[in-house]
């Protein structure tokens, strides 16, 4: 088989299979200080090829990567001669090809009719491709160590437990974020199919309450912006502080404070979505408009994970069912869909062609899961569940919502009067 084919095989053969990334700690406390160099060293030569190759004019499909010196522009922006010591020809391919996909992306767009740029050339570099495994890096799994191209020492990680026996691992990169050091690891495994709950449930997106459940679960959750980082922020925009070696400083514990707070966002938003895709076959949604509620919102949206949470449920969802952005779920009564405008002060729904009242939300909520379910074509079965039926299930994805730190779980539906407030359910 020539390198074509073999291209072709392992493309079919990964067809089928689950792809996922798993993120290793590189300890940095475990590194020398000769390998710390290196590692620094590794990303500042990969800024340095990255901007000859986009300064020299040549054609990018032909260029030569075996070169060992490039020329850089110092301090006073004057050019200089400096050698590639550390970044290995692989990794300098895979920059080369990085460059002239970005190119061709570029291109498509334009043919398209819409208004582009030039690439740029970059200040910092914080990401190296690792494509071959065993030879542009390796992973001991005894160790719980990996090895990069040029580098002599193993690098002892965190999270390599992670990645099971059975998984074929593909590439990696290389990442420096926050001053640390990480690498993603791809992985490929076989598909394990899930034994899935004949459930549905239809959810309301909110600014004061995150996220209302048809079936009367409401999720709050905020990850505010903390002291500490307000304190560094006014420190280093100080006026007329000098740039120095404290500053920078002050910028790497910005930087580390802004990650751990998206650290915890991700966490939530991670655990919210698990439950829901593991409890629910058939999750209802409405394709809001998350961009124009931060315009008008600002930090409620800001602080929370809404936008990620609707992107994750469109890629892990068994089957999401998403309504027009322009339903009037909030506006229709639930029993006789009577429809009445209602201002944002009033969180009740009350109907007045047959009295039907509701929390606003819980009634939008069920509103989505009906018109979710009426644009589907499986075949539905509607019933009402009884009260100790629709508990015990509501009861137990709420456990496990309440188990997520940082997260409010509360339920406002009556369950002794389920069927006199028109309870919607569904089974699938």
């Amino acid at each position: 088989m020539n390198k074509k084919e073999i291209i072709l095989a392992t493309k079919e053969r990964r067809k089928y299979k689950k792809c996922a990334t798993y993120e290793l700690k590189i300890i940095k406390s475990k590194l020398s200080s000769k390998s710390l160099k290196h590692l620094n060293k590794l990303f500042l030569e990969a800024k340095w090829f990255h901007n000859h190759i986009l300064s020299s004019g040549e054609d990018i499909k032909n260029f030569n990567t075996k070169i060992k010196e490039v020329t850089v522009l110092n301090k006073n922006k004057e050019k200089e001669i400096r050698k590639i010591d550390v970044l290995s020809a692989q990794m300098r391919q895979e920059i080369k090809d990085k460059i002239f996909r970005s190119i061709l992306s570029l291109s498509a767009l334009k043919k398209t009719g819409k208004k582009i740029g030039a690439l740029k050339c970059k200040s910092k570099v914080f990401s190296i491709s690792l494509k071959q495994l065993n030879h542009a890096f390796s992973i001991n799994f005894i160790n719980s160590s990996i090895r990069i191209q040029k580098l002599k020492q193993n690098l002892k990680v965190k999270g390599l437990h992670q990645i099971k026996e059975n998984y074929e691992i593909a590439n990696a990169q290389l990442v420096r974020k926050c001053n640390d050091f990480y690498l993603l690891v791809t992985t490929y495994a076989d598909k394990e199919e899930k034994i899935m709950p004949e459930t549905s449930v239809g959810i309301d997106f909110g600014c004061e309450t995150q996220l209302t459940l048809s079936n009367g679960i409401k999720i709050k959750y905020e990850i505010p912006v903390s002291k500490r980082l307000r304190r560094l922020d006014r420190k280093i925009m100080k006026k007329n502080r000098k740039k120095s070696y404290n500053k920078y400083k002050d910028q790497r514990k910005r930087e580390k404070e802004y990650q751990h707070i998206k650290n915890k966002k991700k966490d939530i938003k991670n655990k919210i979505v698990s439950t829901l895709v593991n409890n629910f076959k058939y999750i209802s949604i409405q394709n809001e408009n998350i961009k124009g509620w931060q315009a008008n919102h600002g930090k409620k949206i800001q602080n929370t994970s809404l936008g990620g949470i609707i992107d994750a449920l469109k890629r892990k969802a068994h089957t999401l069912i998403e309504i027009n952005r322009f339903f009037p779920s909030s506006q229709l009564c639930l029993k006789c869909e009577n429809k009445q405008k209602m201002s944002q002060e009033k969180r009740t729904y009350v109907c007045p062609v047959c009295g039907y009242e509701e929390d606003r939300d819980i009634n939008a909520s069920r509103n989505i899961l009906r018109e979710g379910l009426k644009d589907t074509k499986v075949p539905t079965e509607h019933r009402e569940l009884k009260p100790q039926e629709s508990r015990t299930s509501a009861l137990s994805i709420m456990n496990k919502l309440k188990s997520i730190h940082n997260v409010r779980v509360s339920s406002l539906v009556e369950w002794g009067s389920l069927k006199s407030k028109g309870q919607f359910t569904s089974t699938l």
